[in-house]
């Protein structure tokens, strides 16, 4: 597999950071997920899948790590809080020089990430096994005694060991996504990327947009127009809950899709969102004076959800606004 093939299948797979999918969506790829560019993901035949006649692993998939199928290999998936995770994996028995151990050696010395699978819901099971994605890793280094390779995945260095040159808007697009496995972190260090805030902006926005077809989450109004020779004019916006000037992250949990109107109205602390993600009006509508506005309508409303249930709102990102935003009178 060429480096470019490999890079946009690890860039478009990153939609599916911490989803769970089937066997058949693994194995046929093509059929189920063209974008990709690849025929599978993995054959689930061993835990190690290496593409005929590639010097590297492409995915590794692991059945005891997320602790839901029998223990073939120890292997030990650890989140970190602080960001990152990390896993023991087992090399295949036997002779370390098969072509499947070595090719984890040699993504291990180029520094090569590996897409990385665990069981989720064991095959044996009504309705057939599922297998969460929890994206591409670096192998760090290969402990001898325990026969345990030690990867490390959902870091910046991760992406820009895919993106190489430089953290393109795909890149940081895959970085934003694949930090969904961890803990909601409802600060971020903004210093750390002042020098691709806008590509990174612009990946957040890109997310939250598809995530909610273009809709506005409260009042589900939509403009979409298709342009020939620049990108689409849309007119939904993607809003931070925990806003940017209080270090809050370009987390697809820290975000909303919002009309330009309802965008103004959220970060001014005209209503909220409750924990049953549901609309709360402000008071204060009561003493402005107002024409044609329309807010109070949506009160007790439910608002809209992402595609991917990973992506709803954070508790921690709604209680800030409720907290520090929302007009209580």
């Amino acid at each position: 597999m060429k480096r470019d093939q490999r890079v946009q299948a690890f860039i478009a797979f990153s939609r599916f950071t911490g989803m769970e999918v089937s066997a058949q969506f693994l194995r046929q790829t093509r059929e189920h997920f063209p974008q990709a560019g690849i025929s599978r993901i993995h054959n689930l035949a061993e835990g190690i899948y290496k593409p005929a006649n590639d010097k590297y692993a492409f995915c590794i998939w692991s059945r005891s790590a997320a602790g839901k199928d029998q223990e073939i290999y120890p292997d030990i998936l650890k989140p970190h809080p602080q960001g990152g995770w990390t896993m023991l994996y087992s090399a295949k028995k036997g002779n370390l020089g098969y072509a499947v151990n070595q090719s984890l050696f040699a993504c291990m010395e180029d520094k090569v990430p590996v897409l990385t699978i665990v069981t989720s819901i064991p095959s044996g099971t009504s309705g057939g096994g599922r297998y969460k994605i929890l994206g591409p890793a670096v192998i760090e280094h290969f402990d001898s005694s325990s026969r345990t390779f030690q990867l490390r995945g959902a870091t910046d260095f991760v992406a820009s060991q895919i993106g190489k040159e430089e953290l393109s808007e795909d890149t940081l697009l895959l970085m934003i996504r694949n930090r969904l496995i961890l803990p909601f972190q409802a600060r971020e260090a903004r210093t750390e990327y002042e020098t691709v805030q806008k590509a990174r902006e612009k990946a957040f926005r890109s997310i939250i947009l598809d995530e909610y077809k273009c809709l506005c989450a409260v009042c589900q109004s939509k403009f979409y127009l298709r342009q020939q020779k620049s990108e689409p004019l849309i007119e939904a916006e993607a809003a931070h809950i925990i806003p940017v000037d209080h270090r809050g992250p370009d987390d697809p949990r820290n975000g909303l899709s919002l009309c330009k109107r309802h965008h103004w109205a959220f970060d001014n602390g005209l209503f909220t969102i409750t924990d049953a993600r549901s609309i709360k009006i402000s008071p204060a509508l009561l003493h402005a004076e107002r024409k044609r506005f329309d807010l109070e309508e949506y009160d007790g409303e439910p608002i809209i959800s992402p595609i991917n249930e990973i992506c709803k709102p954070d508790d921690q990102a709604l209680h800030w606004h409720q907290q520090h935003k929302y007009r209580k009178y």
